[in-house]
């Protein structure tokens, strides 16, 4: 099988394909930049010379590497996409997650956690493709180097920026000062030439703080300074519904000596006005111990809930995890409820993004909520260990509306505004 180079990759991509002939290969950047085609592409390209079936392919997930990169060989889109090569020599096996490439095998592992140095130890690897590495613990990418251990291994992955001490920046800093175990390339989002200016700016306009820099300018940086730091009253904070709700869901952060909040939101997908999605924070129960001077017992607290919750014929009740107890309470009385996702760092950029945007409001009358975004801010001594999490303290409101908003997926946007995360569906670029 030849490469083309009439296939449409950007000049940047190209470089990476024809420049990437070390023991790892980095793509790192901004979102939306051309990361993954590229290195997907000399990932495949590489196996055409590689003498076993000793080849991997790693994401967070084992359905986000078959989401993120997998898919777009199944589903390349004709001589418009530069991985439509591949496609009639890919065959995917949904029983045994692996991907068939002519004659070789390739495996999938996903790599969210601590316990996936378990599917990792032991394997030899020829080739690895790791999607998003910089999300996978820093134990799990020592592992995988430690697996190259043949003289033709190589390594591809592709990465969002993340914290300046991280493992993959020393890797990449090592490819700045010459050594030839690594190769890494920096891509901005004005190297995908299908995007047009006006997407550029809607990205640009909707992500801030350290996920302006990260994502959008491609910064390896600290997390640091006030993370709602475009909040203004005058312009999130509203007196009333925008628009009719169309369901309810709410988010609990359950304390007892800690405070208790529970935030309802209100959905609207905008089918029936034709005005586009939008969520609002409607109202809140809030009940701080230590203020109050009086603890309440699980019983109590699922009787305020219900009461609190019952006008509004909520949807889904969105918990924090370690609640399990408080959880049977509120099953109980008939409230449906599920374990909220706790991945902050996500939590914080689908809140930060759907409010810069003005599809993620709070009414007047929560100002428990108001005064906690108002006060959060990332954690400087974590940051400094190389650790994104915000200052654990007056942080129970907004917590429960990050467990509302990263589980319930609440993708909302105003008409002409299209999330920056979203898939291009453009040919060859993501």
């Amino acid at each position: 099988m030849e490469v083309s180079m009439s296939y449409p990759l950007s000049p940047k991509q190209l470089e990476f394909f024809l420049k990437a002939r070390a023991k790892w290969n980095l793509a790192h950047g901004a979102v939306r930049s051309g990361k993954t085609v590229g290195t997907l592409f000399a990932f495949m390209q590489s196996l055409l010379d590689c003498p076993d079936s000793q080849i991997w392919m790693i994401g967070k997930t084992s359905k986000t590497i078959y989401d993120n990169a997998i898919s777009l060989l199944l589903e390349a889109r004709g001589d418009n996409d530069p991985l439509s090569i591949f496609k009639p020599h890919c065959v995917w096996s949904d029983h045994k997650r692996e991907l068939l490439f002519m004659d070789k095998t390739i495996g999938t592992i996903g790599a969210k956690d601590e316990g996936s140095i378990g599917l990792i130890q032991g394997k030899t690897m020829s080739r690895v493709y790791c999607d998003e590495m910089t999300l996978y613990p820093e134990s799990i990418v020592e592992m995988i180097d430690t697996r190259l251990s043949n003289p033709h291994s190589m390594g591809f992955a592709s990465m969002n920026p993340s914290h300046p001490a991280h493992k993959l920046k020393q890797w990449i800093d090592e490819a700045d000062r010459g050594n030839k175990d690594y190769f890494a390339m920096h891509f901005t989002i004005n190297d995908n030439p299908f995007l047009d200016e006006a997407y550029k700016n809607r990205v640009k306009n909707s992500v801030s703080g350290l996920f302006f820099k990260r994502n959008y300018l491609g910064l390896w940086c600290l997390a640091e300074g006030a993370i709602f730091d475009f909040f203004d009253r005058s312009l999130y904070v509203i007196p009333r519904p925008p628009t009719g709700a169309e369901y309810f869901v709410a988010g609990i952060d359950y304390g007892t000596s800690n405070a208790f909040a529970c935030v309802l939101v209100g959905v609207s997908t905008g089918r029936a006005t034709q005005t586009g999605k939008i969520a609002w924070v409607e109202d809140e129960y809030y009940w701080d111990s230590k203020k109050m001077h009086r603890q309440k017992t699980n019983s109590e607290y699922a009787d305020d809930v219900q009461r609190f919750l019952e006008p509004y014929g909520v949807r889904m009740v969105y918990i924090d995890p370690s609640a399990a107890s408080f959880r049977l309470e509120l099953r109980k009385r008939g409230i449906h409820t599920i374990d909220a996702n706790n991945d902050v760092e996500d939590g914080i950029r689908i809140m930060t993004s759907e409010m810069k945007r003005g599809a993620l409001l709070v009414m007047d009358k929560c100002p428990n909520l108001i005064k906690e975004i108002e006060g959060y801010v990332w954690d400087n001594k974590a940051a400094e260990r190389g650790w994104d999490e915000p200052i654990k303290k007056n942080d129970h409101a907004v917590d429960a509306l990050r467990y509302a908003m990263a589980t319930h997926k609440v993708q909302t946007y105003k008409p002409a505004v299209k999330d920056p995360y979203e898939q291009i569906q453009t040919p060859g670029f993501r």
